[in-house]
């Protein structure tokens, strides 16, 4: 343990712009692409990113915590999209002759350019809120930090197109929340509250998104 956290701790450094800027590529990387794999990946650079951040805020070991349960749900969220794959591919073979019925995802959005706008009005409306409406007891580059996920959580959910992609949305802004709140109240109590919380969003979509493929492979 002792060595995981001096690992951390000599990485905390990350915890300033590059990890605003790992964050904003990670947020492009859930809003631009369709692809499940990719989604994966954003989560984890995501929950990589707040866990450096949390290292400013509270103890590393807490921190290192919360990364934990970060990856593991990334975890299930791979489980899901692997199965997810499996249940299509399966459903294609026997269906071989009726396309229309599974399509695969082109790797990003019909409406890239309008998304990459999207993805730019987060940024703006992540730092004007940070500038002129400080949150309480939380460094500048933290409060960004929150801004940015609380925004882009938001509208990740807003133009989700399917439940795991609304619940990637619901993970980001608790992953702001948390950001936020554990600089307030950084208790062991707190932290598992919110872990709890997240195991429950990421249960949730995983569910809503094994039954929407489940509908959307079945006879019309």
């Amino acid at each position: 343990m002792g060595t995981v956290l001096e690992f951390i701790d000599r990485f905390s450094f990350l915890a300033a712009a590059p990890s605003i800027a790992g964050l904003f590529v990670a947020l492009g990387m859930l809003l631009l692409t369709r692809r499940w794999q990719v989604h994966v990946l954003g989560m984890l650079i995501l929950y990589f990113f707040v866990a450096l951040l949390h290292t400013r805020v509270i103890r590393p070991e807490v921190a290192l915590v919360k990364a934990l349960i970060g990856w593991l749900i990334c975890l299930a969220l791979y489980v899901t999209g692997r199965y997810v794959d499996r249940r299509r591919g399966e459903v294609r073979e026997e269906g071989a002759t009726e396309p229309s019925r599974i399509r695969r995802l082109p790797p990003l959005a019909a409406d890239t350019p309008l998304r990459s706008l999207i993805l730019l009005t987060i940024l703006v409306i992540a730092y004007a809120g940070s500038v002129y409406f400080p949150l309480p007891q939380v460094p500048g580059h933290v409060g960004l930090a929150c801004y940015l996920l609380g925004v882009g959580g938001l509208f990740l959910v807003g133009m989700a197109e399917d439940p795991l992609r609304a619940g990637l949305g619901l993970l980001a802004f608790l992953a702001g929340f948390d950001l936020f709140f554990g600089a307030l109240e950084p208790s062991l109590a707190v932290v598992g509250l919110l872990g709890a919380s997240g195991f429950l969003i990421a249960l949730a979509a995983t569910f809503l998104a094994v039954t929407h493929a489940t509908v959307e492979e079945g006879p019309s």
